[in-house]
């Protein structure tokens, strides 16, 4: 009889070593993996990403046009979700660009431009349309919709917003967004503190606004302060620069993450940086020096793409790593990757 214990306890042990989460909580390793974003590269995953899956070190994968199979991206989730699931890992974040005109990735809802979404109410049914297509192809953000207000035509972003106006782009996006809660995934708005003075796009190279707080308090960031207000559980922040807080891009700022955004509007949810690896930021950090100043200065999730081609992986691997360096040296501290894990998690189990 004892033998016999002994040998179920040697078997309960091995089951709870290998499936149990740890006493101790995520190991420094699953901290900094599910701050990683990344965007996939082609529609079949690479042995290599598969197993960074496996090892924890990407919490969320981007898809574009270009990464959808033939029959539809439901396949590619699940083998993505499987491969997390290998590994003893959290769900992953699954988000795609579907804001409706012309960036949407998938064929299906919104049918109409944001512009094009004349009320709130249109917005709204808009949002719970895309929300119940996405949430059937396993897909649980959507990075939408774009609270820019943009000053005239001739600003880059002019062609992705509700309007010029910021009093209709507060009212029909916030509604589009919590449509797209409704219908069961996580909308977000972006790009804060907002993009709609500039004339190029941040993908492209560096952009500095200008304007005084109290102008970006009055036009910028009034939609924002509404959607925080409508229980928004995700908000995007932008690379610009604005001096009037910062002299760094708004992804990788205290002044503008933990200050203005938390502080000042109070919000409480999940953020996520724009693209970290692209020429508006390259100029003061690469993408693992912004990937660790951004989760420092109050980012949860940390997108770093690249161009889309081979170069996207190794920027994956390289905030990675950055991220992982950092918590070991304590120059990120495991107080802090926790919360911004727990926030994760949490969005994680809500949009399941």
């Amino acid at each position: 009889m004892r033998a016999l214990a002994a040998l179920w306890l040697v078997l309960l042990c091995a089951v709870l070593a290998g499936g149990a989460r740890p006493a101790s909580g995520p190991t420094l390793a699953q901290l900094a993996g599910a701050h990683v974003v990344i965007r996939m590269h082609g529609p079949v995953p690479s042995a290599d990403l598969l197993a960074r899956i496996r090892r924890g070190q990407v919490g969320g994968v981007v898809l574009f046009s270009n990464t959808i199979p033939p029959g539809g991206p439901l396949p590619l989730v699940r083998q993505l979700q499987a491969a997390a699931g290998a590994g003893g890992q959290p769900p992953l974040l699954i988000a795609i660009d579907q804001e409706g005109g012309g960036v949407k990735r998938l064929p299906g809802p919104p049918e109409e431009a944001p512009s094009q979404m004349r009320s709130a109410a249109v917005a709204f049914a808009s949002g719970r349309a895309t929300g119940r297509y996405l949430h059937g192809l396993g897909i649980g953000v959507d990075l939408a919709p774009v609270l820019d207000v943009p000053v005239s035509p001739y600003a880059f972003i002019y062609a992705r917003a509700f309007s010029t106006d910021p009093a209709t782009v507060s009212a029909n996006g916030v509604a589009f967004a919590q449509g797209l809660g409704n219908g069961g995934v996580a909308g977000t708005v972006k790009h804060f503190p907002g993009l709609g003075r500039l004339g190029r796009s941040t993908d492209y190279g560096s952009g500095k606004v200008a304007a005084s707080r109290t102008a970006l308090a009055a036009r910028d960031l009034a939609p924002f302060r509404a959607a925080i207000a409508g229980g928004v559980p995700l908000v995007m922040v932008g690379t610009a620069v604005y001096p009037a807080y910062d002299r760094v891009p708004a992804a990788c700022s205290p002044a503008i993450v933990n200050g203005l955004l938390r502080g000042t509007l109070g919000f409480r949810g999940v953020t996520m940086s724009d693209d970290l690896a692209t020429r508006g930021v390259s100029p003061w950090f690469d993408a693992g020096e912004a990937t660790v100043r951004a989760v420092g200065a109050g980012i949860d999730l940390v997108y770093v793409a690249g161009n889309g081609g081979s170069g996207g992986a190794a920027v994956g691997d390289q905030a990675y790593a950055a991220l992982l360096e950092a918590a070991k040296s304590g120059r990120l501290s495991r107080p802090l990757l926790q919360a911004s894990y727990d926030r994760i998690f949490a969005l994680r189990r809500r949009y399941d």
